[in-house]
């Protein structure tokens, strides 16, 4: 009997230990380890996100460039990647960086509203002029606006010229050496000896500026942009940025073999003379509005590489990426930035080309491990 009542007294004592709740200072030691955990996680967490938001951006632009490259070839026609700026932001800061980007192709061909429309080429005031006979272009059409670009073919045959309608309402021909040396078209050509033989002109096809296509387009990750104020051309070009506010698009287009035919930016039209270049970085790193001035005050450029000693530009980060485009092949390369450059005096580098240059060394030399 007393074996049998020590046994429930045992089984009693440990039914109550199993049923008894913690005490509040057990609580309370649990939640300031939870706490302290997570006070130490979550710098580690949102640095790892805010990388594999750029990788992923970087990620998804070359596929995009990519998908572009390939609907050019698909097509037969050119191509290209819309850059839309981010013109909400109050600063220059919304209009150097890009958040979407869509598929940019051109309609098709015009050649007029009737079969009889003729075009001739006139020189005068040391500009060749557009005089098209009996067209729809005379007038204050919508084919084309105002200083806007597009390309003419000649008698169906031969190159595509580069032509713009000014702002007078004017169409020229453009004869800049960004254009590629293309010789004047002779066939069209109302001057001299050719006046006499052609009264009226001859057969045109025009290419029009490039549209926003219907496809879906790219969204890039959240805090990921595309830094237009240090992205450009060439080994040191930052031909995309703007110290103005603009809706202005940034337009690479592809040849059907995959080359870059051409770039629309701060209303121009120009064939490439080197790599294209985009930068990938943070939206709050994007410092194109502050103004540097020497010693006597007077502007010298803009500041876009560093806002304060405390914070770092785009450019100078050496976790943000590049995408390269090769202008002849259409290879896509990416290497991350080289962020350690050496001071350079503001007076010397007011363009910052040689901050550039130095920070696109992986891309240029092709000494990186990150290519694509």
């Amino acid at each position: 009997m007393l074996l049998q009542l020590q046994k429930h007294r045992i089984n009693r004592q440990l039914r109550q230990q199993s049923t008894r709740a913690m005490t509040m200072i057990e609580l309370l030691v649990v939640i300031t380890i939870i706490m302290l955990l997570t006070a130490v996680m979550i710098p580690t967490v949102r640095y790892q996100y805010r990388n594999r938001a750029l990788r992923e951006a970087e990620r998804q632009l070359i596929a995009f460039v990519g998908s572009a490259q390939a609907r050019a070839q698909q097509l037969g026609r050119p191509v290209g990647i819309w850059i839309d700026r981010f013109s909400e932001s109050e600063t220059l800061a919304g209009t150097n960086y890009a958040v979407a980007v869509y598929i940019a192709e051109i309609p098709r061909p015009y050649t007029g509203e009737t079969r009889n429309e003729l075009v001739r080429v006139v020189s005068e005031n040391n500009n060749l002029y557009l005089r098209f006979n009996n067209s729809a272009l005379n007038s204050g059409n919508r084919l084309i606006k105002p200083t806007e670009y597009f390309q003419i073919q000649f008698a169906n045959h031969g190159p595509f010229y580069t032509a713009k309608r000014t702002a007078a309402n004017d169409y020229i021909l453009v004869r800049d050496l960004n254009f590629g040396r293309i010789p004047m078209p002779t066939t069209a050509l109302s001057v001299g000896a050719h006046q006499q033989k052609l009264p009226t002109g001859v057969p045109y096809k025009i290419q029009r500026r490039p549209k926003k296509s219907f496809l879906p387009a790219l969204r890039l990750p959240a805090g990921a942009v595309i830094d237009l104020s240090v992205s450009g051309m060439g080994a040191a070009g930052g031909q995309f940025w703007r110290t103005a506010r603009t809706t202005d698009p940034v337009i690479i287009m592809f040849q059907s073999d995959g080359s870059v035919e051409r770039v629309l930016h701060n209303h121009k039209d120009e064939r490439p003379l080197g790599w294209v270049h985009l930068l990938i970085g943070r939206q709050n790193q994007v410092f194109p509005d502050k103004e540097l001035l020497d010693k006597d005050d007077n502007p010298i450029g803009f500041n876009r590489f560093t806002d304060e000693a405390t914070e770092t530009g785009n450019v100078m980060d050496m976790k943000n990426r590049w995408i390269s485009i090769n202008h002849r092949t259409g290879s896509i390369t990416s290497e991350q930035v080289v962020g350690n450059i050496p001071p350079i005096a503001p007076k010397l580098d007011s363009q910052g080309s040689l901050r550039i240059a130095a920070a696109r060394a992986l891309v240029r030399t092709g000494t990186g491990s990150g290519g694509n």
